[in-house]
Parts: structure tokens; sequence; C-alpha cells
């Protein structure tokens, strides 16, 4: 009899367990489901009140729409987050969604305070409006990037899903910049389009004033799209997948590490987490010393005094060039305000070193400091002579060193009685030299008028525009290493040496063509966008197009005075140039090129004469 019952008794547990189980699953496959148009309708809902209503209102709308699909998603995360036990996650993602469903909460009372203030022009409407705004926004990336690994699993080609994600960003940053309230006299598809483009891919160039076109709301978005552009979004999106479901696939670690350019697949999603990380830091350490650099006067508000240093902060290091002020850092206000520019300088300059390289340099340190401590506690322990800065590394290190200061010289010989005048001090001056020297390489910024260089300046801007930044950086050009890798080859080739040794490091041979082919690449496209300007806008000089194109390839953002003057057809034109040079000629290529096959033979080998 006891038996009998045991028996029944542990039928029914095993079947309750079966059934909550399956219901459990139903309903973390639902909420899965429902989700992502969840929050694609509260995001589009915050687009609509963004763009189409001015920014200090609270109106009817507002309540009776946002109100009911806020409800609706802290339902849905909840479910979401019970009944995601029984998949077998880390404990990390469980956290990650438990955190989601803290911040639905907080947002059905960030909107109810923000309805209760009326809209009234205030700092505290401004501030909660944004976070509610932003946190809507960050909901809904997150919940888009969960769509990653369908993409992944449909084309394994990381190339074409980097350049798709950035073809993507640029057409919603053109819609967006269409909105009514992102302008102030309205724009056209093709200055949206471009504006966007300009933004993603961190150039500068712009056919309208951002300060006197944009208002707040346009000048928020180009922000948006300047971040989002110089980390790349498959960064964010490829970690805030991680987070919510715990850990990534293969196909998405391999297309991460190509992005990263990380050496191994497992240490991927940290060195993603490490690069946000790093970016975050030296943005918000920028925008407090430039809001400590510039008199807080100059502003009607503080508010407006915070995101002029957030902006610049931001466009510096991600060397996009963009400033809020009417003729950029050649205004009177700040033309001649030094220490912004060195902030600016310096910002610029880590940003287009490369997240490796900084890494690498961080490491080097890191085990200098461990080995000081080591002697100063008398450790016996002694630490392996292992190489931290790798050959990369340095050689990227020199070149951009050699090209700072050859810039620099070449600035004050060139322009010490031109565009250096107007700057009386000696320490101005070599200030000034120092940031033009900078500049070019894939910044943007302007501290003088650039119509106003002498034209050997011109022609050494084209170089450094042309070579631009280091790899894996927030900046473009054909980057310091293949400028580095072609003069390298170039001394062995004279030397009649047949290795090419840097280091006590010999560079491969795959290194050497992948340098030459970046650099010849480079120089086609330039030169068709150049010929196709050159017939669109026929009254324009060869080097004012030229200009523009070098600096549209190289995201630099530099410009003669052209942009705005160009016709539709010429702005499409840099609008594809910028577009190349930002997810680079090489990979534009491979993305669309089909793989060959491994060779089994080999032909007879042959010199061809020169």
């Amino acid at each position: 009899m006891r038996w009998l019952k045991r028996n029944i008794t542990d039928r029914v547990i095993g079947q309750t367990r079966f059934w909550v189980t399956q219901i459990l699953q139903v309903a973390y496959r639902i909420s899965n489901t429902l989700l992502p148009p969840a929050t694609l309708v509260a995001f589009c809902q915050v687009v609509y009140d963004f763009g189409f209503h001015p920014f200090y209102n609270s109106e009817a709308h507002f309540a009776r729409y946002l109100f009911p699909v806020l409800l609706t998603l802290k339902s849905l995360f909840v479910i979401r987050f019970f009944s995601g036990f029984v998949k077998l996650k880390e404990w990390r993602a469980h956290v990650y969604a438990f955190a989601l469903i803290v911040l639905t909460f907080y947002l059905q009372q960030l909107a109810i305070e923000v309805q209760s203030l009326g809209g009234i022009n205030s700092t505290e409407f401004l501030i909660k409006k944004l976070l509610l705004y932003g946190f809507i926004i960050f909901l809904f990336v997150t919940e888009a990037s969960g769509l990653l690994k369908y993409l992944y699993r449909r084309r394994q080609n990381t190339a074409f899903v980097f350049i798709i994600s950035f073809v993507v960003i640029i057409i919603v940053g053109g819609l967006l910049l269409l909105l009514p309230t992102a302008t102030v006299k309205g724009i056209s598809v093709v200055d949206a389009f471009f504006t966007s483009a300009s933004a993603v891919c961190v150039t500068g160039l712009a056919t309208l004033n951002t300060a006197a076109d944009f208002t707040s709301v346009g000048k928020i978005i180009i922000l948006f799209l300047i971040q989002v552009g110089g980390l790349g979004i498959m960064t964010f999106t490829g970690l805030l997948a991680y987070l919510a479901a715990g850990s990534v696939s293969f196909h998405n670690q391999v297309a991460l590490k190509s992005m990263v350019s990380s050496n191994r697949i497992s240490n991927v999603i940290s060195i993603v987490g490490r690069i946000i990380m790093v970016t975050f830091f030296f943005e918000a350490i920028g925008a407090l010393l430039i809001y400590i650099s510039i008199d807080g006067e100059l502003f009607d508000r503080k508010v407006e005094h915070v995101f002029f240093s957030v902006f610049h902060a931001i466009s510096a290091f991600c060397n996009a060039g963009f400033s809020t002020l009417p003729d950029g850092l050649n205004t009177a206000t700040v033309k001649f305000n030094y220490p912004l520019h060195l902030i600016l300088a310096t910002l610029i300059v880590l940003g287009g070193m490369g997240f490796p390289i900084v890494f690498n340099i961080f490491s080097y340190f890191r085990r200098k400091f461990v080995r000081l401590i080591n002697r100063l506690l008398h450790n016996p322990l002694r630490e392996s002579q292992t190489r931290i800065i790798q050959v990369n590394s340095k050689i990227a290190l020199w070149a951009s060193l050699i090209l700072l200061v050859t810039g620099m010289t070449c600035y004050l010989v060139f322009e010490y009685n031109a565009s250096l005048q107007e700057h009386t001090s000696v320490g101005g001056k070599i200030v000034t030299a120092i940031f033009g020297s900078v500049t070019p390489r894939t910044a943007g910024f302007n501290t003088v008028n650039m119509q106003a260089l002498t034209l050997p300046t011109v022609m050494i801007y084209l170089l450094l525009m042309w070579i631009g930044a280091s790899p894996s950086s927030t900046g473009g050009g054909i980057k310091t290493t293949t400028f580095a890798v072609a003069f390298l080859n170039l001394r062995a080739l004279l030397t009649g040496n047949n290795r090419m040794e840097v280091f006590r490091t010999q560079i491969s041979e795959t290194s050497i063509n992948r340098a030459f082919a970046v650099i010849f690449i480079s120089l086609i496209i330039i030169g068709i966008a150049v010929l196709l300007i050159s017939v669109s806008d026929t009254q324009f000089g060869l080097l004012e197009i030229s200009f523009e194109v070098f600096s549209a390839f190289s995201t630099v953002g530099l410009t003669l005075g052209l942009t705005p003057q160009l016709s539709a057809s010429s702005k499409i034109i840099l609008i594809v140039t910028m577009f190349i040079g930002r997810v680079g000629s090489l990979t534009l290529l491979m993305a669309f090129a089909a793989q060959s096959k491994k060779q089994l033979h080999q032909y007879p080998v042959e010199e061809i004469m020169y």
C-alpha cells in the first residue's frame, strides 16, 4: 500500500514538474517573441514624440500610449525572468534579466514624474525626460541585439555583417535627422544622409552648419551617431547579446574577433567590454577637463556647458571633428584657449591610437609597476622576461610619433608668417602647430581658417590625411602600420635584403602584400572619386576637390570650404567615399569577393622586369 502511494505521489510530482517546465518554456518563448516588437513600439513612440513635438511638452498622448506599453514591457520582463530559470544560463544572465525588470519599474515611475512636471522648462524635466528616452532606447537595442545570432547563422561572412551594420545605422540616422524637430529650417534628404554618414563614419564633413542649422534634438542625434559609429554598433550589440544570453555562440565570437582585432576567440567578450569601458573612461575624463577649461559664462545655462563638454569629448575621442560652435574651434571664444586645444589633441591621439595598442601599453606599465612593488617588498619571485609591447604596437607608436613631430615642424615652418601670425605667444604657436599636426590624422577640428593655409601645408595635410590613424582605432586612413610596412619594405629593397626585419622580428609576406593592396586600392578609390566629382562640379579646382576626397576617404572632416557648395551627385559620391574609408576598402572587397579554394599546385617562378 505504501509502495502504491509512493508510486502515485512520484508520478504526480513528475507530471506536475513536467507540465510546469513545459508552461515555463512556453512562457519564455512567448516573452522572447513579444519583447522585441514591444520595445520597438516603445522606441517608435519615443521617436515620434522626440521628432514631432517640442521637447518641453507633456501632452495627453504621452501618457495615453506610452504607459500601456511600459506596463506590457514590465510584465513581459517579469515573465521572462522567472521562466528563464528553466534554461541553462550563467548567473550573470539572470542578474542582467533582473536588472532589466528593475529598470522597467523605474521607467514607469520616471514617466509618471515627467508627466506630472507638465513640460516646464527646467533642468529636472530635461534630465528626467532624457533618462526616460535613453533607457527606452537601451531596452530596444538590448532586444534587437538578440537577433544577431540569427544573422550570423544565415551568413557567416563577418565582413558582410560589419558592413551591413554601418549601412543600417546610416539609414536610421538619416531618417532621424529628417524629423521636423531635428533642424531649424528643415533639411533635404541628401543632406540628412550625408550628415548621418559623416557622423557614423566619424568624418566631420558637413553640408550644413551644425551649430546654426541643427536644433538640440539634432545635435543629440548627431552625438549618438558619432558614439555608435566610433565604437561600431556590433561592439555594443555583441556585449548586450552576451549579457542577455549569458553566453555567446561560436559564430558571434568569430564575428566579434575580427572586429576587435583579437588573436583568440576565448577573450573576445572581455576585450569588447574593455573597449567600451576604456572609451567611456577617456570620454568622461575629457568632458570633465573640457568643462573646467572653458568659461561657463559663455553659456546661458549650465546644461549647455555640460553638453558642450560631453559633445566635444566624444567627438574628439572618436576622431569625428563635429563641433557645436559656429566656426568650429576657429570661433573667437575658443580660438586662443590653448588648454582646450591640448585636451582635444590628447583625446584625438588616444582615440586614434587603437584599442589593442592602448591595452598593450597599459599591460606594459602594469608589469613595470608590479616589478617595482616586488623590488620594494624584496619579493624573491622573478617574472618571466616576455615581450610585452608587441611589434605592431611599436611600429604604430613610432610611426605616429614621427608623423606628429614632422607635421608640427612643417606647420611651424610653412605657417609661421601665415596663419600663425595671429598667435602672438611662442607657446600659442607651438600648441597651434601641434594641433595642426594632430587634426589631419582623421580628427577634423580646425583652430585656423583652412582656406588661409599655404600650399605646402595643404600638401602635407593631404599626406597626413591619407596615412590616418592606427589600426583598430576610431580613425580612418590607410593606417600608420600600413605606411610603415610599405616604407620598411622599400628600405629592404634598396639595401638588398630579401627579408623585412624590424625590432628583431621578421614581418610576414602576407602583411607586406596586404599593405600594398590597401595602398593600391585606396589610390584607385580616391582617383575615381576625384574624377567623378570633377565631372559633376567642373567649376571647382583639382586641389580643392582632391582635398575634399582625401578628407572623406580618410574620415578626417577637414575642408577648404567646398562641402556645402557641392551638387547632390557629388555629395552622394562623398557619402560612398566616407563609407568605404570607414569600413575599409579591403574589408569591403573581401565581403563580396568569392574566396578561392586552396591551391594544390605551383607554377614555375619567374622574375618580372621593372
